[in-house]
């Protein structure tokens, strides 16, 4: 059940007061009756969440139920200060009553969860999302109204660095999902970072951009810090400086407005040290690769 090897998370203090009281206001408008959160599943992705949403001051650790795949997980959990952790789905649904319930484990792993749930244990006053990669609404429709749930769906694809507050996510929702809950399910996501709401036939795709983009870019700080490695910096030099770089420059596309390529060529002058390194990046088929990378993933999500 869990989604993967569960991470170092934080627990923060008592929530800010604005962000929670504005945060339980629109669970009231979306028909939830409780401000809370329940994982089913205790991975990275849940990890990302819960130390984004606590550390924005929406919920604090006492508002978050997780539900984990083995006794070991839980203790780890329980070792990072959350008391509300589970090892059975059905308990922590029946005896924490949350309101949001996110479905965040291995898509391969999705039959066993809805096999396992009991029938009614999803209520119609809760809302169910899933941050399953590959698995359409459709299924995930099919799935919960089988348990008696008939209120629809909402998928979204947050990435690792909800953790850090600067995350960007992707939303959609079944066509019955009262537009409410999709709201409440965006404000979420904007509390860690950028959210995009997508129709569902982009969604694979949006979520390979912003779901699988930091691995590649994670790659890219890597290798240009290796680079700096070559030319005699040390290590923790070149990886920060590489980090730093990478930061400002995402900064720079997402303020000034322009295009990356007119920024790309802002850089470089005629005859100088840029234009020779995009040379080799051209060469060696950079461009494509990170294009390829984002094809690649795509269809393994719409292939699961």
């Amino acid at each position: 059940m869990s989604s993967g090897r569960e991470a170092t998370t934080i627990l923060p203090s008592i929530p800010n007061g604005d962000y929670a009281s504005d945060f339980k206001r629109k669970c009231a408008e979306a028909g939830i009756t409780h401000s809370t959160l329940a994982f089913i599943g205790g991975g990275k992705m849940t990890t990302a969440l819960v130390n984004g949403f606590v550390a924005s001051g929406i919920v604090n650790g006492d508002d978050i139920a997780i539900s984990v795949q083995s006794d070991a997980s839980a203790w780890r959990w329980k070792k990072l200060g959350f008391e509300n952790v589970y090892t059975c789905n059905n308990e922590m649904l029946r005896v924490h009553g949350a309101g949001i319930v996110f479905l965040a484990v291995k898509p391969q792993n999705r039959s066993s969860i809805f096999e396992q749930l009991d029938v009614l244990s999803l209520s119609q006053t809760q809302l169910v999302v899933s941050i399953m990669a590959g698995v359409d609404l459709a299924t995930l429709e099919a799935d919960t109204c089988a348990r008696g749930y008939n209120q629809g769906v909402v998928r979204l694809m947050p990435n690792i660095t909800a953790s850090v507050g600067v995350g960007a996510s992707v939303v959609c929702a079944s066509s019955n999902v009262a537009q409410a809950r999709v709201d409440l399910v965006v404000s979420l996501a904007q509390k860690v970072g950028l959210c995009v709401q997508v129709n569902e036939k982009c969604f694979n795709v949006a979520a390979a951009v912003a779901g699988c983009g930091p691995a590649f870019v994670f790659t890219m700080i890597d290798a240009i810090a290796d680079g700096g490695v070559l030319g005699g910096l040390a290590r923790s030099t070149a990886l920060t400086l590489a980090a730093q770089t990478v930061m400002g420059a995402a900064k720079m596309v997402l303020e000034s407005g322009e295009h990356p390529a007119k920024l790309k060529d802002d850089v470089c002058s005629p005859a100088g040290t840029t234009i020779y390194g995009m040379r080799e990046l051209d060469r060696h088929g950079v461009r494509s690769a990170f294009i390829e990378a984002v094809y690649a993933s795509t269809k393994r999500s719409e292939d699961m």
